[in-house]
C-alpha cells in the first residue's frame, strides 16, 4: 500500500507545532476553586470532521479525533463493508489541512450497491450500511475461544488506566483488543466509541490480528453500532465497564457474540453467550 500525508498522523496526544493537530489541543481557561478564580492552560480533546473518499466518490464524512486516521480510515471501509482486507487498499492519501482522506482500492467499489445509510447512536452520528447489518446477523459465531473473568477484569484495569489523553481531557474513549484474555500491547482513543473500534480493528487488519480468538476493550457504552463492527471482524466478545443497549442484547443472540459490562475488580455482568467466560 502506498502512504501519503501532508503532514503527520501518527502523534498520540500532543502538539508538536501551533499548525499539527493531535489528540490534545490547549486552551487558556478560568476556573473558580474555593471562591477563587485561577488562569489555566487546560488539554481539551481535538475534534476535526475527517472526509473518506473511495476512488474519488465520498464514503463519510465523521467528526474523529485526528491520530492513527489510517488505522480509523481502514477499520472504517473494513467494518462498512467496502473492504475485506488491508492490502485491498493499494492508495491512501490524507490531507491533515482539509481532513481528508483518499483512497484507491484493488476492485471498483460502488457505494450506491451498499445500500442507504443508517445512522445510529454514535458520537457525532456512526454510520453503518443497511446492507453490513443484514449480513452480520446472518451467521452465528462459533463457541471458539473462553476467557476467563480474571483476565477479563486485568485487561479491563489495563485499558482503564493506561490512556494519557483520557487522564489528560477526561473527554475521549479508549478501545484495545486483547489476545486471548491478554493484556493489550496497544489502546487507541478518539471521541467516539465507533472510531476507536475502527481504529483498534484497522490496526488489526495491518498485522494480521488474530480476531477470532480475542476480546474487544471499550471504556464506553456498548451499542449496537459498536456490536456490528465486532461481529463484522469475527470477534467473539466485547467487554466493558459500562452496560449495553437492550437491541445490543438481542443481536449479540443472534450473532453469537458474547457481551460482558459493568466490569469490577472480580466481577462482571455476562449479558449473552455466558459459556465463553469462566471461572478463574
Amino acid at each position: 500500500m502506498r502512504c501519503y500525508e501532508t503532514l503527520r498522523t501518527d502523534r498520540t496526544y500532543r502538539q508538536m507545532h501551533d499548525d499539527e493537530l493531535g489528540a490534545i489541543t490547549y486552551f487558556d481557561i478560568h476556573r473558580f476553586e474555593n471562591g477563587t478564580k485561577q488562569e489555566l492552560h487546560q488539554a481539551v480533546a481535538t475534534e476535526v470532521p475527517c472526509t473518506i473518499r473511495v476512488n474519488g466518490a465520498e464514503a463519510a464524512t465523521l467528526m474523529v479525533t485526528p491520530t492513527h486516521l489510517k488505522e480509523f480510515t481502514l477499520g472504517y471501509l473494513f467494518t462498512s463493508g467496502i473492504i475485506n482486507a488491508a492490502d485491498e487498499v493499494q492508495d491512501y492519501y490524507c490531507d491533515t489541512v482539509r481532513w481528508r482522506v483518499d483512497v484507491r482500492t484493488a476492485k471498483h467499489v460502488d457505494l450506491k450497491l451498499l445500500g442507504k445509510r443508517l445512522y445510529t447512536s454514535g458520537c457525532g452520528k456512526g454510520v453503518l450500511y443497511a446492507s453490513v447489518i443484514k449480513l452480520a446477523a446472518r451467521r452465528p459465531l462459533a463457541m471458539g475461544q473462553c476467557f476467563t473473568v480474571d483476565d477479563l477484569t486485568r485487561a479491563m484495569h489495563w485499558l482503564l488506566t493506561h490512556s494519557q489523553v483520557y487522564k489528560d481531557t477526561r473527554c475521549v474513549h479508549s478501545v484495545a483488543l486483547s489476545p486471548k484474555g491478554a493484556v493489550p500491547e496497544l489502546l487507541m482513543d478518539d471521541i467516539g466509541r465507533h472510531n476507536a473500534t475502527d481504529k483498534v480493528i484497522g490496526h488489526g487488519l495491518q498485522h494480521n490480528f488474530e480476531f477470532q480468538a480475542a476480546a474487544l476493550l471499550c471504556t464506553g457504552r456498548i451499542s449496537s453500532e459498536i456490536l456490528h463492527k465486532v461481529k463484522r471482524a469475527e470477534i467473539p466478545l466485547v467487554i466493558s465497564r459500562s452496560v449495553p443497549t437492550h437491541q445490543t442484547i438481542l443481536l449479540a443472540r443472534e450473532m453469537g457474540v458474547t457481551v460482558v459490562g459493568a466490569v469490577r475488580s472480580g466481577r462482571c455482568n455476562i449479558y449473552t453467550h455466558p459459556d465463553r467466560v469462566v471461572a478463574g
